[in-house]
């Protein structure tokens, strides 16, 4: 159940603040009104250095039982975020900050990107490291400041209502069905994109120590070919890769 939620905006100064709205017409407000027992705070950080201090003093405060919401309020790119004054963070660099969170947090960290083109960071993640996050929820394209607040009030009262993330997404797609935010689960997105590569690796070839060489190399796994050989259906063989690959992928 999630338990802290953290938003972190930097804007320019002409920009609405939306991410301070959000905080406090809708989660302050929410979690005191019903007296519940989720941490949160809200910060502005004008620079890339002020968002990596914050960043830095939110890592030092995470429990490995905690589960989080990041929220990110800022300006956004194909490859990169955009602070207030202009500076840049890309979305190689945010996925080196968010696999060390989801570490401590025991893969149980969920990134909200409100910005616009924020669901490019998923196609900039390395599947050689670890998890940068369980899930996360964001657009392919540009969002209005008045898209960003009447969907993430819908979602912050769903995410509060239950605390449990996944009900919460399910009840906000059904409210706001129009939405240009999209959530995923980084564990099914993968068992689609993998278990495709997979199989094609397994047609390709006859031979179990090719595979064994070409996927524990894409994967950074060890295949056991003998526990390989023994699994009679491609999918079996799939769901066998798969589970060696998120044993070490997702933090436990």
């Amino acid at each position: 159940m999630v338990n802290k939620i953290l938003i972190i905006e930097s804007l320019r100064p002409a920009d609405l603040r939306t991410g301070e709205l959000l905080y406090n017409n809708i989660i302050a407000k929410k979690i005191k009104d019903e007296n519940l027992k989720i941490e949160n705070k809200y910060f502005f950080a004008f620079s890339k250095q002020e968002f990596l201090e914050v960043i830095n003093n939110f890592q030092n405060e995470i429990h490995e039982t905690d589960e989080i919401i990041l929220h990110l309020e800022a300006h956004g790119g194909n490859n990169e975020m955009q602070f207030g004054n202009y500076e840049l963070l890309t979305w190689s660099e945010l996925e080196k900050i968010l696999i060390e969170i989801n570490k401590k947090c025991k893969n149980k960290l969920h990134l909200n990107l409100a910005t616009c083109h924020g669901m490019h960071v998923a196609g900039n993640f390395s599947i050689k490291q670890t998890a940068p996050y369980k899930t996360y929820i964001s657009a392919l394209n540009t969002l209005t400041p008045k898209e960003i607040l009447e969907d993430n009030y819908v979602l912050y009262e769903e995410i509060i209502q239950s605390t449990n993330i996944y009900q919460a997404y399910t009840n906000f797609i059904k409210k706001q069905s129009g939405t240009k935010f999209r959530a995923k689960d980084t564990k099914h997105v993968l068992n689609q994109i993998l278990g495709l590569q997979i199989m094609r690796f397994i047609n390709s070839t006859n031979s179990v120590a090719d595979l064994k060489i070409y996927i524990d190399n894409y994967l950074k796994i060890d295949i056991n070919t003998n526990i390989l050989e023994s699994k009679n259906e491609i999918e079996e063989k799939i769901a066998y890769i798969l589970d060696l690959f998120y044993l070490r992928f997702f933090p436990k």
